[in-house]
């Protein structure tokens, strides 16, 4: 079970780290000062956490429960994140 849990929780915070850098390029720190910041904090203990897992640490169940939570969330959000103009879309096409 630890090993299944091990495995989990380190691909869902993979998933984290991604789901956060791709918050981070999106946003302007400038505008949004506190949202860059929890971000910034987010991706940090994500990327710490996976390389204990990677070192041979063992998640607790409410560990992968709060990951799984975050990449629902930033699933959730994904259109969000990827609204494109349509203009935009459209001359990038032309080029």
């Amino acid at each position: 079970m630890n090993t299944i849990l091990s495995t989990v929780d380190a691909v869902l915070c993979a998933l984290v780290v991604l789901a956060a850098l791709e918050y981070l390029r999106r946003i302007s720190p400038f505008e949004q000062p506190l949202l860059a910041v929890s971000f910034y904090l987010v991706t940090v203990s994500a990327f710490g956490l996976l390389g204990i897992l990677l070192k041979g640490g063992v998640p607790s169940l409410f560990e992968v429960t709060l990951h799984a939570g975050v990449v629902l969330y930033a699933w959730a959000r994904r259109h969000h994140i990827f609204e494109w103009n349509s203009e935009e879309s459209r001359k990038a096409g032309q080029r």
